[in-house]
């Protein structure tokens, strides 16, 4: 890889993202760097739940270097959580004060703790009081204000994080809107840290503005862009081009090996096609009628169905990014 390429992180995405799909993705559109986990919900007094540790398993998560994400808004839940995920073999973790969730953010986790900057600093005082596990901070410009995150990153600048991950838009504005470039440019300049950029990037045509909007970014945190167009991240690397793609062949390979893994991973054929219908609503994006392609894959009924509407619908025609 050229030494000048950006340096690309897989978006955390909650039931999409998980160690089966991160596999499938790395080996048939090698292009991330390492990818940041869904997040673990950490709990007041539990140990990870089994589900967490099977995901995080080593053996479940070779292809791509993963870093594990927690969800908590309580010290001791923290640092206890951090414990664990040491004993699992991670040197690092990161804490998520991103998510917009009003579930999430309501319960002042996530988003929602992003007016509090003293609480924050009150919780990582007591997790660098005790941990050695190192730790990266994903967080948006705010909540309700984009302004709120001048005095957090304030606080994260007292600290020895690994690297910040923000997100151009606050937490009410969900998924959607504006990139807010210029209060971007001002957390850029007031971050001490390493600094990835996270969101906006759905094409390569948007990657390329985003770039010249903010040229001192060289880290990139990409999910649904790469998710509706896997060959994206590869692109934006340089190692694939719309003249020398072979992107059809390599999305039917992903997308059964994606089938093939959760097949031994879930139980039954109803959580499989449930599970798999979750990402066609992604990859239906790759072709050239995605509405048509996605309501056919939703009838299937059972795994024989879902088989023989995948047939019809790798014989229609392509998206032209994915030609």
């Amino acid at each position: 890889m050229d030494a000048a390429a950006p340096k690309l992180v897989l978006a955390p995405i909650r039931g999409i993202t998980d160690c089966i799909y991160r596999t499938a993705l790395q080996q048939w559109f090698p292009g991330f760097d390492r990818a940041v986990s869904p997040f673990i919900q950490l709990r007041r007094g539990h140990s990870l739940r089994p589900g967490d540790v099977r995901q995080l398993a080593p053996e479940n998560n070779r292809v791509l270097p993963v870093t594990p994400q927690v969800l908590t808004n309580h010290a001791e839940t923290f640092t206890q959580g951090l414990r664990q995920l040491r004993d699992l073999g991670y040197a690092e973790a990161n804490w998520n004060l991103g998510c917009p969730s009003p579930t999430v953010a309501g319960r002042g986790r996530g988003a929602g703790l992003l007016p509090h900057p003293d609480r924050i600093r009150a919780i990582l005082d007591a997790v660098f009081s005790t941990s050695t596990v190192r730790l990266s901070v994903k967080l948006r410009l705010g909540r309700h204000d984009p302004s709120e995150a001048t005095a957090v990153l304030a606080v994260l600048n007292r600290y020895p994080l690994s690297e910040v991950i923000l997100h151009p838009r606050t937490a009410d504005q969900l998924y959607d809107g504006e990139l807010d470039i210029p209060r971007t440019r001002e957390a850029l300049s007031a971050c001490r840290h390493p600094f990835v950029l996270s969101g906006g990037v759905s094409t390569m045509e948007g990657f390329t503005e985003l770039s010249k909007q903010l040229p001192e970014v060289s880290a990139w945190m990409i999910g649904r862009g790469a998710l509706s167009c896997p060959s994206l991240p590869a692109r934006i690397k340089g190692k694939l081009s719309a003249e020398n793609g072979t992107s059809r062949e390599a999305l039917r390979g992903f997308h059964d090996e994606l089938f093939a893994g959760y097949s031994e991973w879930l139980s039954g054929p109803g959580h499989l096609l449930a599970k798999m219908t979750e990402h066609w609503v992604y990859l239906s994006t790759c072709f050239a009628r995605p509405k048509h392609v996605f309501v056919r894959i939703r009838r299937s009924r059972d795994p024989e169905r879902f088989r023989e509407n995948v047939e019809w619908a790798f014989e229609q025609p392509m998206a032209p990014v994915m030609r």
